[in-house]
């Protein structure tokens, strides 16, 4: 048997504290501060003695408070126990006891980065991603996310970050600073691509249309790239899911931006292929963005016949025609634009396909 597991195996706490007392007096450097307490407190969580383990740390740190000598066990303490932290905080879980939530509450402190592996943690353990939180719950969790959102999202896991993002829109406490804080991550941030791919991530697993819509603004092509094949692939799958009744609600407003805003991007430059989905997903959205968006898109003038413009139209017509076959009243409107002299040929032989489909 390992004679120094051994020589700590099922001691009282007054051995260790015994132990330390005469080590700090010989201790000649960190290395081997670290390995008497590492020691220690090795066997202390082998053996699952949760209460010593925060009543030996809380009287470290008292130690370090008032300067004697065992002081110097507190930090290396500190770190062995951070990296136990996961498991320790679960086995504690049942218990009531103001050592140890003082000792998780010192070890934690305000690191956003350790607090979320350690909620992660708890989420797959436990198995929680389907639980619906108590508000008190969910506001502790947005004030940890406002306070570090770019450590939260990096050191969340993957599941739990999509459980959260999709939880904000159902909330009604949510600080407009927070959704802001969001919103300039995902839209504005130029070195933030760390962050919402992660973001994106996410999305896959549990997606919401409050947060990829925000992307549909994103000058990052990857990122509108990846937010706009979710779209498509989630909405194709459950045209009648939460999802995409919340899109057909929340779209109008950030598709018409993406087309005619400009803030962000000139919608014409983008790839085709962008162009494309985007058409697509429109199809899961309201009437209200083809009269209002597409149709004033299909009137604009191409002065020079520029490709990209024409691409941007063309993009369109199979919405057109998916909606058209709903809403007869589209007809008129879409021969009204037959007969305009200053629209392209190939845009008009496309459209009159759609009207003639629908006799």
């Amino acid at each position: 048997m390992d004679t120094k597991k051994d020589l700590f195996k099922d001691k009282p706490l007054k051995f260790y504290i015994k132990h330390l007392e005469e080590s700090a007096a010989n201790s000649k450097n960190e290395e081997e501060t670290f390995t008497v307490i590492s020691g220690i407190l090795n066997n202390l969580i082998r053996s699952n003695r949760l209460f010593d383990i925060s009543s030996l740390y809380i009287f470290l740190k008292s130690a370090a408070v008032n300067k004697r000598g065992t002081g110097l066990f507190y930090e290396p303490a500190k770190r062995i126990l951070q990296d136990n932290i996961n498991n320790l905080f679960t086995k504690s879980i049942t218990y009531n006891n103001i050592e140890l939530r003082e000792m998780f509450s010192d070890i934690l402190g305000s690191d956003t980065g350790l607090m979320m592996e350690l909620v992660s943690f708890i989420f797959r353990r436990y198995d929680l991603f389907g639980m619906r939180f108590s508000d008190n719950i969910n506001k502790q969790l947005i004030q940890i996310a406002s306070k570090d959102l770019y450590s939260f999202i990096e050191h969340a896991d993957t599941n739990f970050l999509a459980f959260y993002l999709s939880s904000l829109p159902k909330l009604g406490f949510v600080p407009k600073a927070h959704i802001e804080q969001l919103t300039r991550m995902i839209v504005y941030q130029f070195d933030s691509e760390k962050y919402t791919s992660k973001i994106l991530d996410a999305m896959k697993l549990h997606p919401s249309a409050d947060i990829l819509l925000l992307f549909l603004l994103s000058e990052r092509a990857e990122d509108r790239l990846k937010a706009l094949q979710i779209l498509r692939d989630r909405l194709d799958a459950g045209p009648k899911s939460d999802l995409a009744k919340s899109f057909a609600a929340k779209s109008p407003y950030f598709i018409k931006t993406a087309i005619t805003g400009g803030l962000f991007y000139d919608f014409n430059d983008i790839p085709l292929s962008h162009k494309e989905l985007l058409a697509q997903i429109t199809k899961h959205s309201d009437i209200r963005i083809i009269k209002e968006t597409v149709l004033p898109l299909l009137r604009s003038e191409n002065y020079d016949h520029e490709l990209r413009i024409t691409e941007s139209k063309m993009a369109f017509i199979p919405a057109l025609e998916h909606f058209a076959a709903q809403f007869p009243d589209l007809i008129p409107e879409l021969t009204m634009i037959l007969r305009d002299e200053k629209i392209e040929i190939e845009v008009k032989e496309a459209l009159r396909k759609v009207v003639n489909k629908s006799k």
